[in-house]
Order: structure tokens, then C-alpha cells, then sequence
């Protein structure tokens, strides 16, 4: 387990019957995509790592190893070697949060829920201790929490990579929901940055179709700020990020297939080539928002 603080609890070694073992209800991850090569890795050589579980009533509830789990269960296994802790489901769950945290494992409404779970739901503990806890400021956590009071359609937009995050936070700033969900949109189809929006909100911009041609003529104007040699240049850099990132994911996936029997190795590897990806889409959309700020008789 990554995450520094199972490796100081005091837990013992058994294998389990697969029917005794159960999702914890405050399980962060439920998605099980993407395991096709875990489940080859421990059909072919086995657990490397036990998945770490606490007892609770009857059962036992997993704490870190959901994934390790579930590939167990699609392989058919009858038992599974767990390492037991014992535990409260307070600390269980900041265990679990800690180590998806570091794994960098969660979307951003799946880290927004759980802090809010944390804090307002349950109780546990205030914002800063949540932040201590997780070596982020209180107010990383606190924007993130109030990011769930934004109207479902916004977070699906957000969930979507369609707005960026510090894009969003600016939205929080608006206290009508329908205003937020009006400007939500604009940002989307006018491809406004954080500056932009909050150039808009301290200006009381009414936020409608209407007027935004004109307040991005007057305010933002793209093409004064950013002249066309410019743009390209800016093309030409995010083309350049764009393949050296692709031939970066090359070389991880290479070295995954030559490494097939190293299981924790294979899983760094992944995590990174992951990160890689999104870094690329990341960028694709920033080059079709550099694309569109150019004139149309220039593209």
C-alpha cells in the first residue's frame, strides 16, 4: 500500500472467504473499468499485495485494495489473502482517502463528495483538519466542497473536462443558481478562461447571449491580446507538447509489456502513463480553443 499510514498499523495475515468480504458503504472508487490487465497479472502470478480489510459485524469491509478485489472475484478466486486491521470508520476512511489522494485515483466530484463527507456529513472533523490530514490548505478543501453546490448540469460539465476547475471555482462567486448555470454555459461555448469569468462577475455582467459578443470585443478581445504570429507560436508549442507526451505514452506502454510479471512495477507505470494522457487531452482541447481565437480568414 502506498499510503504511509498502513504500513504502521498492527494487522495479521489470512486468507478470507471471498463471500465474507464486502464494499465499505463509504467506498470513494466504484468504478471498475480499465482491470482487464490486472485481472492478467494476478491470474498469472498471483497477489502481490493483500488487500487490507477491518471487521465489522459478521464481514469484513475493505479498506485499500477494491481493485485487487474485484479482479478476485472476476477470476473466480473462492479465497482471498488479506491483511486484517483493526479499525474505526473514521480512521478507515481517512486511510482510504489518504491513499487515493497520493494515487491521484479520485475524479474531482469523487474528492469533492468525500470531503464533504468527512466534514459535513459525518462529522469527523473541521476543514482544516481535513486539509492537515491530507497536506492540502483548507482552502483546497473548502473550494471543493462548495463546488458541489454548483447545478447538476454545471458539474456534469465539469465532470466532462468541458470547464476547468479554477474556471468553475470562479462560479462560486455568483450566488443565483440560474446565473451560474447561464454563465456555466458561456464559459463552455465561448471557451472563457478563470480571468475572463471573473472579470464578468465583478463587472455584474447579466451573463446572457446577448451582450457577450460585445463584452468579449470590449473586455476580453482575443485578437488585440493575442496577435495572430503569436497563436501560432502557441500552436506550434501545444504540437510539439502534444507529441512528446504521445511518445512518452509509447515508451511506458513498451516498458509495461516488457515488465508483464512485475505487477506493482506494471501499476506505477500505468498510473503515470495515465497521467500522461489526460495531460494530452488536456491539451487538445487548449489547441482547439488556440485554433478558435484565430480570425477565421487566418485558419
Amino acid at each position: 500500500m502506498s499510503s504511509k499510514y498502513l504500513t504502521k498499523l498492527s494487522s495479521f495475515s489470512e486468507e478470507i472467504d471471498i463471500r465474507d468480504i464486502v464494499l465499505s458503504p463509504n467506498n470513494l472508487r466504484n468504478e471498475t473499468n480499465d482491470i482487464q490487465s490486472l485481472i492478467d497479472s494476478v491470474g498469472n502470478i498471483g497477489l502481490l499485495q493483500h488487500i487490507v480489510v477491518r471487521t465489522v459485524d459478521d464481514h469484513y469491509e475493505i479498506i485499500a485494495g477494491v481493485r485487487r478485489y474485484h479482479a478476485c472475484r472476476k477470476l473466480g478466486w473462492k479465497k482471498i489473502p488479506c491483511n486484517i486491521v483493526e479499525l474505526d470508520s473514521k480512521t478507515a476512511f481517512e486511510i482510504s482517502l489518504v491513499e487515493n489522494i497520493q494515487r491521484h485515483s479520485l475524479t474531482v466530484l469523487q474528492e469533492c463528495t468525500a470531503f464533504k463527507k468527512y466534514v459535513t456529513d459525518f462529522g469527523w472533523g473541521s476543514v482544516s483538519d481535513l486539509a492537515k490530514k491530507l497536506s492540502k490548505s483548507p482552502s483546497y478543501v473548502s473550494k471543493r466542497m462548495r463546488l458541489l453546490e454548483l447545478p447538476a448540469e454545471v458539474l456534469r460539465l465539469i465532470s466532462e473536462s468541458e470547464i476547468e476547475i479554477s474556471t468553475a471555482e470562479e462560479l462560486l462567486t455568483i450566488k443565483d443558481k440560474q446565473k451560474q448555470h447561464q454563465m456555466a454555459v458561456l464559459v463552455h461555448d465561448h471557451h472563457l478562461s478563470s480571468k475572463q469569468v471573473r472579470q464578468m462577475v465583478n463587472k455584474n455582467s447579466t451573463y446572457d447571449d446577448d451582450n457577450i459578443d460585445t463584452y468579449i470585443e470590449s473586455e476580453i478581445d482575443f485578437q488585440s491580446q493575442y496577435p495572430v504570429e503569436d497563436q501560432y507560436v502557441l500552436l506550434r508549442s501545444i504540437d510539439k507538447a502534444i507529441i512528446a507526451l504521445k511518445n512518452a505514452v509509447r515508451k511506458l506502454i513498451s516498458l509495461i509489456q516488457n515488465d508483464d510479471e512485475k505487477w506493482i512495477l506494471n501499476e506505477v507505470l500505468r498510473q503515470h502513463k495515465n497521467m500522461l494522457v489526460t495531460q494530452i487531452d488536456i491539451l487538445i482541447k487548449q489547441r482547439r480553443k488556440a485554433l478558435k481565437l484565430l480570425h477565421p480568414r487566418y485558419l
